[in-house]
């Protein structure tokens, strides 16, 4: 009887978890990567919370009936589990294709900004990956991506270190962060005033730079992580 009720209030939490977790994917595809319409984000949510209750009751209910005619839930359930590996795997091609877009520029003016346009959308999708386990599953899509952007923020400051890295190019412990901060001088940012027309205040340069050796941190703090990945598998 313990053995039931206990399976019965796994089954309950494990289905608010699943229907949760749905309507939490679509409010992000949603609001954040605008991927959804309104329209589609309410059936997207309807379908994971339909799931979720079949499988929050499936202890207590073993047929039910619609329109006349049995369905056995057991059945159902079968069903359902198929259909949740399939969003996971549909979830996982999303992902891949936004890890591969994250590259692109967005096609606008660019700015004069030592902060590479694509960091921060890079972090956020990497942040959702992390967030659904799929960091494994997606570890070479990530690392190409990662490559690219680390190569690209990295340049931004070529005139700290004074190097150009290229696609493919590795990182290693001289391309650490704390490099950057150890090297950079304000006679730097100086000559970084003068080639500008209109001149720049100087505090405002150095706090853009600052922002994109910080920028540059965050990418490679997730380049390390990947390495450690790397090592344990």
């Amino acid at each position: 009887m313990k053995t039931k009720e206990k399976r019965s209030k796994n089954n309950i939490v494990f289905g608010a978890v699943v229907g949760l977790a749905g309507i939490a994917c679509g409010l992000w595809l949603l609001i954040y990567l605008e991927k959804l319409s309104g329209t589609e984000f309410v059936g997207f949510s309807l379908g994971f919370a339909v799931i979720g209750l079949i499988i929050a009751f499936a202890a207590e209910v073993q047929e039910f009936s619609i329109a006349g005619n049995g369905v056995k839930l057991k059945e159902l359930r079968s069903e359902a589990e198929k259909t949740i590996h399939e969003l996971k795997q549909a979830r996982a091609e999303l992902f891949r294709i936004l890890m591969q877009k994250s590259v692109e520029f967005s096609g606008g003016w660019r700015s004069d900004s030592r902060v590479d346009e694509r960091v921060i959308p890079f972090l956020k999708l990497f942040e959702q990956i992390e967030k659904f386990d799929g960091v494994k599953e997606l570890e070479i899509d990530i690392k190409k991506a990662l490559n690219v952007l680390m190569v690209g923020q990295y340049n931004q400051f070529k005139f700290i270190h004074e190097i150009q890295k290229n696609v493919g190019d590795s990182f290693n412990e001289q391309d650490k962060p704390d490099i950057l901060y150890i090297k950079l001088k304000d006679e730097m940012l100086h000559e970084i005033i003068k080639i500008r027309s209109p001149e720049p205040n100087f505090d405002d340069v150095k706090l853009d730079v600052i922002q994109g050796i910080q920028a540059y941190s965050k990418l490679y703090s997730i380049k390390v992580k990947l390495d450690k990945l790397e090592s344990e598998s």
